[in-house]
């Protein structure tokens, strides 16, 4: 599990080419991870390899933002964002309300917490760089059994 991540952030590093885990523990030492860090991750995740070139572009081809957000790289990221991104790289369907209405920060942030793959807190609430690594790590697993179960007995 750590290994893929660790592969991602390697890949997605900026051009500057950071070594594997430097990425990872810069992240990991935030106490707000930006939404580029998020978007990188997310990317990789969606891609099912990591992510090279411009992975602001390929966010927006798969659609795993909304064209109208106004999200800056440098900025933090809130749950809701990660959530929102998570439902559409994993192509989580949701209950009735998104099944009708479609994704949005706030119904996918609950679903993910349903599935477990992001812990309780509000869409609006900060993500950590060391949440924002458990949280691609249970939706790597998530990704691969279908559940998270398994994984978190």
């Amino acid at each position: 599990m750590m290994i893929a991540l660790v592969l991602l952030a390697t890949q997605a590093a900026p051009p500057a080419q950071e070594k594997r885990t430097d990425f990872l523990r810069r992240l990991y030492e935030k106490d707000r991870a930006t939404f580029g860090d998020a978007r990188r991750l997310v990317v990789g995740l969606a891609a099912d390899a990591p992510a090279d070139g411009d992975a602001r572009k390929e966010a927006a081809d798969r659609g795993l933002v909304d064209p109208s957000w106004e999200l800056a790289d440098a900025g933090p990221v809130d749950k809701g964002t990660v959530a929102y991104m998570l439902v559409k790289a994993l192509g989580i369907r949701g209950g009735l309300t998104m099944s009708v209405f479609g994704p949005s920060r706030r119904y996918a942030f609950r679903e993910v917490v349903f599935l477990r793959i992001m812990k309780g807190g509000t869409p609006g609430e900060f993500i950590s760089g060391r949440e924002l690594i458990d949280v691609l790590q249970a939706a790597e697993i998530y990704q691969r059994q279908g559940s998270t179960d398994a994984e978190r007995k």
